[in-house]
C-alpha cells in the first residue's frame, strides 16, 4: 500500500479525486486536505509518498506547498492539478524538480496511470517498471497459470506460463523458444496479465533459468548492432513527463533516451518533422530544462525525437538520466544472477 495526499478547497473535485483514487484495485491509502495548513500537519504525522494538490489554495497559496514539499519533503512526489493553465504558470511549475503537472481539463484520463507509474506499481492487471525476467521469477515461484501480454514500444508479444513454467511464447517474427529468447530481450516492458484459462500446446521445454542466459547474449548482440548503427548509445529509461505541441501541454511516457535523442510512449497525433518541447528533469541534479526535438520515426505506440541541444545545463540533464538508467540496469542485472551456491 502507498499513502497518496489529496489537497483541493473545492470539495467536489476533491471528493472526486478521491473516490477515483481509492477505487483503484485498493493499491493506495488516499488521505485529503482542504488547504495548505492541514496537508502540513498530515505529513507530519503520516509518511506520503505522493501529494496532489491545486494551485490556488485558501491561505496559503499552493506555489508556497510545493516549494515546502520540493525543500522539506525531497522524496515525495508531486503532482500539480490546473484547469485550462497559462503557459507562465506551466513555465513557473516546471521549476519544481519533484513535481509534473496535469490540466484537469485535458489530462485527468492520465491521473491514475500517472499516480502509479511514478510509484511504479501495479495496476489494473497490468505490470509497467519492472524486469520482465524478474517477474517471471516471481511467478514461478508462485506457480501461476496465465497468458501475458507484453508491449515494448511498439513490439507485441505473449507468454504463456502453466503451473509457474513458461510453456510457450509468440511474437511478431517468432514462436516458442525463438519467441520467447527475442521478447525476455525487451526492456521497458508493459506486462497484461491474463488468468483466463487458455489450452495451449506446450512449445517450451528449456528451464527459465537457461532461457534468461540467452536471452541476456541476445540483448548484448542487439546492444552491439545498435551501437554500430547509431551516433549515440540508446538507454532504457521509463518515466513520465510533460511536452508542449501545439500551444498545448501534454502527459507521455519516456521509454528510452541517448544523448542524441528519446523514444516517447504517446497517444497525441504527429507528423515527421515536428517539432515539440520536452521537459526533462533529474532527480540527481535537482532541476529541470525544457528541450526543442523534432519528429524523426512514428509508430503506433509513440514517436522517435531527436534533440537540438542549445545548452550546456540540457547536456547535463540528459547526461545525469542517462547515469540513472545504467544504475537501474546495474541493479537489475544484479538481482538477476543466480545464486551463488553454499559450499
Amino acid at each position: 500500500m502507498r499513502n497518496v495526499l489529496v489537497v483541493d478547497s473545492d470539495q467536489v473535485i476533491l471528493r472526486t479525486l478521491t473516490s477515483l483514487l481509492k477505487n483503484q484495485g485498493g493499491f493506495l491509502d488516499v488521505f485529503a486536505a482542504t488547504n495548505t495548513r492541514q496537508a502540513i500537519n498530515l505529513l507530519q504525522k503520516t509518511p506520503v509518498d505522493l501529494v496532489i494538490t491545486a494551485i490556488r489554495l485558501p491561505k496559503v497559496d499552493g506555489f508556497r506547498l510545493v516549494s515546502k514539499l520540493t525543500k522539506d519533503y525531497p522524496s515525495i512526489k508531486v503532482i500539480v492539478m490546473t484547469r485550462n493553465a497559462h503557459p507562465l504558470l506551466r513555465a513557473s511549475i516546471k521549476r519544481f524538480p519533484s513535481a509534473v503537472h496535469l490540466d484537469q481539463s485535458h489530462d485527468i484520463s492520465m491521473l491514475t496511470k500517472r499516480v502509479f507509474t511514478e510509484l511504479q506499481i501495479d495496476y489494473g492487471g497490468g505490470v509497467r517498471g519492472i524486469n520482465l525476467s524478474s517477474f517471471l521469477q516471481m511467478m514461478e515461484l508462485e506457480s501461476c497459470t496465465c497468458s501475458l501480454n507484453v508491449t515494448s514500444r511498439d513490439m507485441v508479444g505473449s507468454l504463456w506460463l502453466k503451473n509457474g513454467e513458461l510453456i510457450a511464447a509468440k511474437s511478431q517474427t517468432a514462436e516458442g523458444e525463438k519467441a520467447a529468447l527475442d521478447i525476455l530481450s525487451w526492456r521497458n516492458v508493459f506486462i497484461d496479465i491474463d488468468y483466463t484459462p487458455h489450452e495451449v500446446e506446450r512449445q517450451i521445454s528449456v528451464p527459465l533459468m537457461i532461457l534468461m542466459v540467452e536471452s541476456s547474449q541476445h540483448y548484448d548482440e542487439i546492444q552491439s548492432n545498435s551501437k554500430n548503427n547509431r551516433a549515440y548509445e540508446r538507454h532504457d529509461l521509463l518515466v513520465a513527463l510533460d511536452y508542449d505541441i501545439r500551444n498545448m501541454t501534454r502527459q507521455c511516457f519516456l521509454r528510452d533516451i541517448s544523448l542524441g535523442g528519446a523514444y516517447i510512449e504517446t497517444e497525441q497525433e504527429m507528423e515527421m518533422g515536428q517539432i515539440i518541447t520536452l521537459v526533462l528533469t533529474s532527480p540527481k541534479l535537482k532541476s529541470s530544462c525544457s528541450i526543442e526535438a523534432h519528429v524523426v520515426h512514428m509508430d503506433g505506440k509513440g514517436a522517435g525525437f531527436r534533440f537540438q541541444i542549445d545548452s550546456s545545463e540540457q547536456q547535463q540533464i540528459i547526461k545525469a538520466m542517462i547515469d540513472s538508467s545504467i544504475k537501474s540496469l546495474n541493479r537489475q542485472e544484479q538481482a538477476e544472477l543466480p545464486p551463488s551456491p553454499v559450499v
